[in-house]
């Protein structure tokens, strides 16, 4: 009995030192949790946002309105260094038609009317933005950009057989700073944010031109944009007229970016 105990004692023994063995030989594991997947040099991506003035006719019934969100393609030439090139596309129109009828007392005074007016943008926004942190949750950074581009306005009026056409064609250029906040999305290539921007800009050609045609005689004239040149009389006319003028303003953008990995 006494040599049966003093065996099981040693297999004991033998065993405690297999098990301490293990533990203190065993190479230490560990899981690396990712938390983002954030964008690195030689990364492509494209960037959907929504700026703040294309909510100024959304919610006006009578305008139809045809926007495309800005879209930036950027590329990250180092961690921390991206060049962009952003496009904004912009359009509404609006249409009146129908027959005016005058006041009782009027003989023959009604008439046909119709009435068309189209407003659209195009704008390009080349820059670049400095990030300055390589941390992946939140990013943040500033840039530079050269708004550039042109606005289009037409007007087609048509009064029982007569016709009138109003249009503006100007060119835009500028510059323009921006600071942004960005969230990488979990271990996926995308980013929230938000940016903020002030710009100054420059718009040549705010001269709209008036042609008429009465009787098969076409008139043709130019005014000054009103809304552009408030202290301006609307019935003065030009055979003439160079219009441009510069302002600064901001801009609020929501924006949604897709990185290729």
């Amino acid at each position: 009995m006494k040599t049966r105990f003093i065996l099981f004692l040693a297999l004991c023994c033998m065993g405690t030192t297999s098990v301490f063995a293990q533990l203190t030989t065993g190479k230490p594991s560990s899981k690396e949790i990712r938390t983002g997947n954030r964008a690195q040099a030689g990364d492509f991506g494209i960037y959907l946002g929504v700026t703040s003035n294309m909510f100024k006719d959304m919610f006006d019934g009578d305008i139809k309105l045809t926007a495309l969100p800005l879209i930036n393609f950027k590329y990250m030439v180092s961690d921390q260094f991206e060049t962009r090139l952003g496009i904004e596309l912009y359009k509404s129109s609006e249409r009146l038609k129908g027959d005016v009828i005058g006041l009782e007392d009027e003989v023959n005074s009604s008439y046909f009317l119709d009435n068309k007016y189209a407003k659209s943008q195009a704008m390009f926004y080349p820059g670049v933005a400095y990030h300055f942190s390589k941390k992946n949750l939140l990013d943040v950074y500033v840039g530079a950009e050269i708004p550039i581009g042109w606005n289009s306005d037409k007007t087609l009026r048509e009064v029982d057989g007569s016709k009138a056409s109003i249009t503006k064609n100007s060119f835009v250029i500028g510059l323009g700073a921006f600071i942004g906040l960005q969230a990488y999305i979990a271990n996926l290539p995308l980013a929230v944010g938000v940016e903020y921007g002030i710009s100054s800009r420059f718009d040549t050609g705010l001269k709209y031109k008036n042609e008429m045609t009465v009787d098969g005689e076409t008139q043709t004239y130019y005014t000054a944009d009103l809304k552009s040149f408030e202290h301006m009389d609307a019935n003065e006319r030009f055979d003439n007229l160079k219009a441009k003028k510069g302002e600064i303003g901001s801009q609020f953008r929501v924006t949604l970016t897709y990185y290729f990995k």
